[in-house]
């Protein structure tokens, strides 16, 4: 009986050992590369590009003479309608008959700064830096203002679909979709001329309350999409000036089409089936012959 058990144990280790070697075998050749399946497979282009959220409106309150803040009649985070008083400056805090009228809202939005305190003297010299008293920006619409390097702008559609990550959100992701897009490059200073990036406006389909003007956001535009095509990895795909081969498990070189291509496969128009097993490019050899 026990010798019955032994023969037993053996052969299901004999079977195991089969089965690995047979799993490995599809993996890699006789030469130990580790071999690429043409797979079908969903193959999806993107652009990405940096940008800022911005709100639909905005306004900042700067004093128009130079003065003092008698009064500010808001605080951060409070929603103000069309018309209300936001902050009123006098040229003196000694007179109080003084007769001053407040600032107000031009539109309904909410107050995303108080700059200044009541007291403080202040300047008439335009809205920007520490001449600017009271923000208010209109939040019921969020969209994002991005650059796109002249390389990729030939890619990019009014309509396309994106995906929207915030650096100060980590828990989610937002839909976006392009809005319009710049017919000419931004402008630039004499040391950007070698910088040329295009504008690019996007709407944003599902903001909520932690998405805030200005943060820095990383969008991936969806330029283009194949769905269930034949694919290969980049490493298993030989580029010789305008051809591309791919070099079979026995050895064979095979020229094949492409159509489109990602940072990771190309999409396989013909040359090899699905299934079909190829080797991965050998660097060394290329890089060789390109030398000599």
């Amino acid at each position: 009986m026990a010798l019955m058990r032994n023969k037993w144990v053996w052969i299901i280790v004999v079977l195991i050992v089969a089965y690995v070697g047979w799993a490995f075998s599809r993996g890699s050749n006789a030469t130990g590369l580790s071999l690429g399946v043409v797979e079908r497979k969903t193959l999806t282009q993107r652009v990405t590009i940096a940008g800022s959220v911005m709100p639909n409106r905005k306004t900042v309150f700067s004093a128009p003479y130079n003065g003092y803040v008698r009064k500010i009649y808001v605080k951060v985070g409070e929603k103000v309608k069309e018309g209300d008083p936001v902050v009123t400056i006098s040229q003196t805090l000694k007179d109080a008959s003084e007769e001053v009228f407040p600032l107000r809202a031009p539109f309904a939005g909410t107050v995303v700064q108080v700059l200044k305190s009541v007291g403080e003297y202040v300047e008439a010299s335009g809205a920007t830096g520490s001449t600017a008293l009271v923000r208010i920006d209109d939040l019921e619409t969020l969209y994002i203002e991005a650059l796109s390097p002249e390389i990729e702008i030939s890619k990019l559609k009014i309509g396309q679909d994106a995906i929207i990550r915030a650096s100060a959100i980590l828990s989610r992701t937002y839909k976006g979709k392009i809005s319009s897009l710049a017919l000419a490059s931004k402008g630039q200073r004499e040391w950007e001329s070698s910088k040329v990036e295009f504008p690019v406006t996007l709407s944003i389909a599902d903001a909520d309350e932690q998405l805030k003007p200005g943060m820095s956001v990383i969008v991936d535009v969806i330029a283009n999409r194949r769905d269930n095509v034949l694919t290969l990895p980049h490493e298993y795909v030989e580029k010789v000036e305008d051809q591309y081969f791919v070099t079979t498990e026995k050895g064979d070189k095979k020229e094949i089409k492409v159509g489109l291509q990602n940072e990771e496969a190309f999409e396989v128009l013909s040359g090899v089936s699905e299934g079909e097993l190829v080797r991965p490019n050998d660097f060394t050899t290329e890089t060789q012959a390109q030398e000599m």
